[in-house]
């Protein structure tokens, strides 16, 4: 087949059948593969949604949700196109150019993509300065459609910053109250009314900043989305009864009820049944109410005509990411394991203080294309482990033997602590495995990377203590067959050895020599050596700076 005319959409779709359920190929590489093999003639004539549900029906293995991956091969298809000389395609080059795009186009090499993808909350750690809640503002502005974007190009309507308040010891400020004074209703609060917001717009990742995180006791104030975070579940489609793996819900944080008392006759009731009369409030009037607007004409019909938020109530809207910002000083409260147990934790303690210069550019609107490819980094595919094993079956059972395998070694480093680990973190861990075998990583890869990554965000986090707590009597040292004097040296050993190359260049040069002052990611290795070495000088030690 030479010209454009032997190719048809049915031809496609086996394609596209053929190269998804080829169990040799990951599923990002299957979309790339496609799309640089046919991008000439499908490009510009077919959406990825489009060919993605008719591959789905024409054979049900092939998930409608693989979309996301084919659009990023065609953002990836055009913007080559365009500028094929910022590509290194071969070692013909003697002269390797740098790779300008950068994570716009390689967006699952950084580890805060990773953790959004494998969960919504996280919590970013460091001292004061380092750009824990800039950061979240650049996610929103490089993911900001143009009809959510200000004219003044300072705050991206995806974007939220809510100021925590040391004296917030319920969850009043963060989620509203129903108030029987003046003209009595719920009081709606920012947060609350900024989910509304993401529900109307589904496919724009919608980001919320708690600054301060811990200047009040998190238990207290944000305990609901803690407990509501554990019931995102994919719901059943009512008309076929399968699972839709396209959505993700959770339980209602806020009641239906509060919502149909804003409709004009909210107790209005049938004389003969004494029941409430149907408010006929869609979600797109229920949204423009709260935010006091006319009109919205950038709302997809079928989303906005919804009644979800009257029959419902407002459940977590899965386009939303919640990031804590953290200090941990004289002036804030510490964590509970419960807390960093439902939490992905990123340290952040700076870095080369030359990179800050040209940092301001990260904070501007890009280009539709590249909004787009953003907007697809932050979705995630899977709330559960057996969904990854579903997914990736020709690696399940490997999964199902390494990664409890590697816990439970673990575990035996920290057998008689509080900080043992369970089956959230297992499942978070196979979730995290499924992210990156999705991005391309080799099984092996991807287990070693993601242990490293679980150690760091949420095992490490969990662990303080001082000289006794972390000291190994000589019988458990015996019966494990260990030499090792205390339980951090020993998790050190356990610690996957990870040597990751330069993320930011595209060079095939493997004898390249890198810059002196490179920066690279702590590992686990290196953060538990530092917790050891605090140990060794105070009697004590913690994950915390």
């Amino acid at each position: 087949m030479d010209t454009k005319s032997e190719y048809n959409k049915e031809f496609f779709v086996k394609e596209l059948v053929s190269l998804f359920t080829d169990s040799n190929i990951a599923i990002t590489a299957a979309g790339g593969i496609f799309t640089f093999k046919y991008g000439h003639y499908i490009v510009d004539k077919y959406t990825p949604t489009e060919l993605m549900e008719a591959a789905h029906n024409a054979d049900s293995r092939v998930k409608a949700r693989y979309a996301a991956e084919l659009n990023a091969a065609f953002l990836m298809f055009k913007y080559f196109k365009k500028h094929p000389d910022e590509f290194v395609l071969g070692k013909q080059q003697t002269e390797p150019r740098k790779y300008t795009i950068n994570c716009t186009h390689r967006p699952s090499t950084s580890p805060y993509l990773t953790a959004i993808r494998t969960k919504p909350f996280l919590l970013l750690a460091g001292i004061s300065g380092t750009g824990k809640s800039r950061i979240v503002r650049e996610f929103a502005f490089k993911s900001c459609p143009k009809c959510l974007q200000d004219k003044a190009g300072t705050t991206p309507g995806n974007y939220c910053m809510i100021e925590v308040k040391p004296n917030w010891h319920d969850s009043t400020e963060l989620l509203g109250y129903y108030s029987r004074l003046g003209k009595a209703g719920y009081q709606f609060t920012k947060f609350v009314k900024f989910l509304v917001k993401a529900k109307m717009f589904p496919n724009v990742p919608f980001f919320v900043c708690l600054d301060e995180m811990n200047l009040a006791p998190v238990e207290q104030y944000f305990a609901e989305i803690l407990s509501i975070l554990e019931t995102r579940k994919h719901p059943k489609n009512p008309e076929t009864g399968e699972v839709d793996m396209s959505l993700v819900k959770t339980e209602p944080i806020i009641d239906a009820q509060y919502f149909r008392e804003l409709s004009p006759m909210p107790l209005a009731k049938n004389a003969h049944t004494g029941e409430l009369f149907s408010s006929k409030l869609t979600d797109r009037d229920i949204y423009l109410k709260l935010f006091d607007i006319d009109t919205e004409s950038d709302i997809n019909e079928e989303v906005g005509s919804r009644t979800e938020l009257t029959t419902e109530g407002l459940t977590l809207p899965d386009n939303v990411v919640i990031i804590g910002t953290v200090n941990m000083d004289d002036t804030t409260h510490q964590f509970s394991r419960k807390v960093i147990d439902r939490a992905m934790t990123i340290e952040m303690n700076g870095g080369n203080l030359r990179n800050m210069f040209g940092g301001s550019r990260d904070l501007d609107y890009l280009p539709e294309e590249e909004q787009q490819h953003w907007q697809h980094a932050f979705t995630r595919h899977y709330v559960t482990a057996d969904e990854v094993l579903e997914a990736h079956p020709d690696v399940a059972e490997e999964l199902m033997e390494e990664l409890p395998a590697q816990l439970e070694a673990i575990n035996k480093a920290l057998k008689g602590t509080p900080f043992e680990v369970s089956y959230r973190v297992l499942n978070e861990l196979t979730i995290m495995v499924g992210v990156m075998l999705d991005e391309g990583k080799t099984p092996e890869e991807a287990i070693a990377q993601s242990v490293n990554h679980i150690l760091l965000m949420k095992i490490l986090p969990r662990m303080e203590g001082d000289a006794e707590m972390f000291a190994l009597s000589r019988e458990y040292k015996n019966k494990m067959g260990v030499s090792h004097d205390n339980r951090l040296e020993w998790l050190k050993e356990l610690a996957p050895n990870l040597n990751e190359p330069s993320l930011d260049t595209a060079s095939d040069d493997a004898g390249a020599e890198e810059p002196a002052d490179k920066e690279h990611p702590q590992t686990a290795k290196e953060k538990i050596e530092e917790m050891i070495d605090r140990l060794n000088n105070q009697e004590f030690t913690r994950f915390w700076p």
